[in-house]
C-alpha cells in the first residue's frame, strides 16, 4: 500500500531507490538520516526554520530520555496494543520517543510527521541507532498531510494542534485516533514557584469533528526532578515563553523537586463519511 501523497499534485508516491515519486514526476528525495520533506514552501508559516528549534528539540529528548514520561508511553503502548492496527501514525512525533518506543511493542507499519526538521532528524537517528525496520519519518505539515486518503488504523497526537479534517481524511474506517493533554494538575509544583497566582489547566473541547469518543483515562504520578531535568521540562513548556528572568531564575535555584505530572488520554473513533 502506498501512503505517502506528492504534496503538488495529490497522487500516491512510490519509491524509486531513494527517491518518492509520483505519477506525474515530482520527486523527493531520501535524506542521509532515512527521512523524507513533504513540506512546500507555501505549506509553513515561512519562518527560516519551522516547528520547534534544535535547541528545544534537545531539552525535549534530554528530558524524555531520562525516563520521567515513560509511565505515559506504557500506557500509550497498552492502549494501542489492544488496538493491534496494522498501519501507525504519530501526528507530530517531535524526536519520536513516543514514535519508536510504541513502534517496538505492535505489529504495524509506523510513520511519524512534523514540520520541525530538528526534531524529525533526531527521529531518525533514534530510527536508525536502534535499527528499527517498518518506521517512517517526514516533514510535513498537520494542515497539509502528506498521506493518502485512507491510511491508517491507529493515530495518536501527543501535545499538539490538531486538525480534525486532515486526520479523519487519512484515517480508515473505524480507525481509533488517541489525543494526549495535560490534565488539570500537571506541573502544579512548577507553577507554584514561576506564578503568584497559580491556575489549573483548563479542559480542552472533547468534540471533534469527524470522531466518536470512546473513551477518556487520566493517568498522574509524581516524578523526582533534578535540575537538569527541571531546566529541560521547563524548555518543554509554553511557560518558557511567557515567564519573567526572575521566575526562571527562581526555579532554576531547586536542585531537586517533587512535580506533579497528570495526562489526560483521551480515544476517538473515526465517523466521517470519508472513513468508509
Amino acid at each position: 500500500m502506498e501512503i505517502y501523497k506528492c504534496p503538488v499534485c495529490n497522487n500516491s508516491l512510490h519509491l524509486e531507490g531513494k527517491t518518492y515519486k509520483c505519477g506525474k514526476n515530482h520527486s523527493y528525495d531520501i535524506a542521509k538520516k532515512g527521512y523524507v520533506n513533504l513540506l512546500l514552501a507555501n505549506q509553513g508559516n515561512h519562518f527560516l526554520e519551522e516547528g520547534d528549534k534544535k535547541e528545544s528539540v534537545e531539552s525535549r529528548t534530554r528530558f524524555l530520555n531520562s525516563g520521567a514520561y515513560s509511565f505515559l508511553r506504557d500506557e500509550l503502548i497498552t492502549i494501542i496494543k489492544n488496538v493491534n492496527p496494522k498501519t501507525f501514525c504519530d501526528l507530530a512525533c517531535g524526536e519520536g520517543y513516543y514514535t519508536t518506543g510504541i513502534h517496538k511493542e505492535i505489529n504495524a507499519e509506523t510513520y511519524g510527521v512534523d514540520i520541525s526538521k530538528a526534531a524529525i532528524n533526531l527521529a531518525s537517528t533514534r530510527k536508525n541507532v536502534e535499527t528499527l525496520k517498518n518506521i517512517y519519518f517526514s516533514i510535513g505539515n498537520l494542515d497539509y498531510l502528506p498521506f493518502m486518503d485512507n491510511s491508517f488504523e491507529c493515530m495518536l497526537n501527543c501535545f499538539a494542534p490538531i486538525n480534525e479534517k486532515e486526520f479523519a481524511r487519512i484515517a480508515k474506517k473505524g480507525a481509533v485516533y488517541i489525543r494526549v493533554l495535560p490534565g488539570k494538575n500537571h506541573l502544579f509544583e512548577m507553577k507554584e514557584i514561576l506564578y503568584e497566582n497559580v491556575r489549573l489547566n483548563e479542559p480542552k473541547e472533547e468534540v471533534l469533528e469527524g470522531f466518536e469518543l470512546i473513551e477518556k483515562r487520566t493517568i498522574s504520578k509524581k516524578v523526582d526532578l533534578t535540575n537538569q531535568q527541571l531546566r529541560d521540562l521547563f524548555e518543554m513548556t509554553p511557560y518558557a515563553f511567557k515567564t519573567s528572568k526572575e521566575s526562571i531564575e527562581r526555579l532554576f535555584s531547586y536542585r531537586n523537586i517533587l512535580m506533579t505530572t497528570e495526562f489526560d488520554i483521551l480515544s476517538y473513533i473515526c465517523i466521517m463519511p470519508l472513513c468508509s
